[in-house]
């Protein structure tokens, strides 16, 4: 099956949503409060890195590796979202809670997986490398990923930016409130991912 321009942006627009980089910045802030801004600047490098490779192993080998593992898709994207929802519901009643261990760098765990990459983002690769095989709809389905991956590392990079355009009462607001948007997308995906296991639950 051949990738059509309708489908290709379609895709495109839904991993990016997923991935949601402009509603996850509070998350990015949180975990790099006490760094330079040069630091901050490498970390979401860093976190645009780690989401491209996430992404690229789920469109070569992610169906394999779930297999390997015995793990079912809905499995895996309701164990993926109920660690999220962790981190959105600390955002929401304590902004501090998020903050990584002292010393360790938080680009690659929780930013790049799961903030990032997460299981609605493997999932969608998984399915688009299902859907459309051939070398051309790989590579632009690699294409994508790095594409979407950059987007990411940009909106992070300004992230700091956003931070003193609305002041530290402004980012509380603003964590707290996509804080909640974040907890609610992840109920929703769990609760679907549920539904696709128990589908009397739908009725």
């Amino acid at each position: 099956m051949t990738v059509t321009a309708p489908t290709l942006l379609t895709f495109a627009v839904a991993l990016f949503t997923i991935a949601n980089p402009i509603g996850t910045i509070p998350v990015f802030l949180d975990l790099t409060e006490k760094m330079d801004s040069r630091r901050q600047r490498h970390v979401a490098l860093m976190v645009g890195v780690g989401a491209v490779v996430v992404m690229l192993i789920s469109l070569f080998a992610g169906t394999a590796l779930l297999t390997f593992f015995g793990i079912d898709l809905n499995s895996f994207k309701i164990a993926g979202f109920a660690y999220v929802a962790t981190i959105a519901w600390a955002m929401m009643v304590r902004p501090d809670a998020v903050m990584s261990a002292t010393g360790s760098s938080p680009a690659i765990v929780p930013l790049a997986v799961p903030v990032i990459a997460g299981p609605g983002v493997m999932a969608l690769m998984i399915a688009y490398a299902h859907d459309h095989t051939g070398l051309t709809n790989t590579l632009i389905g690699v294409g994508i990923a790095v594409g979407i991956s950059a987007l990411v590392a940009g909106i992070y990079s300004l992230a700091p930016l956003l931070s003193r355009l609305l002041g530290a009462t402004g980012m509380n607001v603003f964590s707290r409130v996509f804080g909640l948007i974040l907890l609610a997308i992840c109920v929703q995906s769990i609760l679907t991912a549920l539904a696709a296991v128990f589908p009397s639950w739908s009725h």
